[in-house]
């Protein structure tokens, strides 16, 4: 069975939020909500981490999939210019830069 809003003739908010009770996603849900709800399916799977993980693994692999720091600043709130993520990141960082290194290398000698 299909549930998406469109399916369902409701048209999504522009400016609506990700996680919402609303099927026009037009109010957030209380922050703690998603929090409690990760924590039980966390439990349940048999896994020790919390939500904030989620974080750290969007940027850690927008990192190393080589999208530019300000970027990856950007979508963590972090402003500044990438100072924050980069102090927080450097070693993800340090990584991503010794593989691009590596293929830059790779192409340049025969």
């Amino acid at each position: 069975m299909q549930r998406k809003p469109t399916a369902l003739g409701i048209e999504l908010a522009a400016d609506g939020f990700v996680f919402s009770s609303n099927p026009d996603h037009g109010s957030a849900v209380k922050p703690n909500t998603v929090t409690q709800r990760y924590r039980r399916m966390c439990a349940r799977l048999g896994w020790d981490m919390h939500i904030h993980q989620l974080r750290h693994f969007s940027a850690t692999e927008l990192i190393a999939a080589g999208v530019d720091i300000r970027t990856v600043a950007g979508r963590l709130g972090h402003g500044g210019g990438g100072t924050t993520t980069l102090r927080v990141y450097s070693a993800w960082v340090a990584e991503a830069d010794q593989r691009a290194a590596a293929s830059l290398a790779g192409r340049l000698l025969p």
